[in-house]
């Protein structure tokens, strides 16, 4: 159910990587989802709806170390295997950005997603806060997170939520092909 929220969520970048094979897409992310809670050191948090069992939002947190090898080998396979060769290749391009490295002090926020009818509704902000309260349990001193330039409505709520613009990464393959122009590295303090 995660994936298929994240696919949603993500719908203006996905369906650029993907094109014609965004059936794969959902799948992919299946497994990926898997593959973070397993091997990448991510809890996730959801929110049902009220009136059905769909989910209609989450966050993820990475908490924990994660074994980027074991992740790189695993989301390699199902892209080749979904995708072929080819287009696995140029999907691996477009997906690794944006560039992070982990640290054990901090926690990061892998995705933070609420479908559409869902919005302003406050969903985000609670998941926000609970992504927050459980890196503060887990010991880490600040979280982190990357957002588009684009994505506006992220931007000002993890501005609302003191997070910090600490860097920015330029891809002009992200840029002609998603319409990303930079990805913004966001940190907030914890302690």
């Amino acid at each position: 159910m995660i994936a298929g929220l994240v696919v949603e969520g993500f719908l203006d970048k996905f369906r650029p990587i993907f094109g014609q094979r965004m059936d794969q897409s959902v799948k992919i992310m299946e497994k990926w989802v898997r593959m973070e809670h397993s091997f990448g050191g991510v809890s996730s948090f959801v929110v049902e709806s009220s009136t059905s069992s769909e989910i209609t939002a989450s966050v993820g947190i990475r908490i924990r170390d994660s074994d980027t090898d074991v992740l790189a080998r695993g989301f390699w396979k199902a892209l080749r295997q979904d995708l072929g060769f080819l287009h696995a290749s140029w999907t691996t391009i477009l997906l690794s950005y944006p560039h992070y490295t982990a640290s054990s002090s901090e926690a990061y926020v892998e995705r933070l997603v609420v479908t559409r009818e869902h919005r302003h509704q406050g969903i985000g902000r609670a998941l926000l806060e609970a992504a927050e309260s459980l890196s503060r349990e887990s010991g880490k001193d600040t979280i982190g997170l990357h957002v588009s330039d684009s994505n506006l409505p992220a931007l000002k709520l993890y501005e609302a939520y003191g997070y910090q613009e600490i860097s920015r990464q330029r891809s002009l393959l992200t840029r002609y092909f998603l319409g990303i122009r930079d990805w913004l590295y966001l940190q907030k303090k914890l302690r």
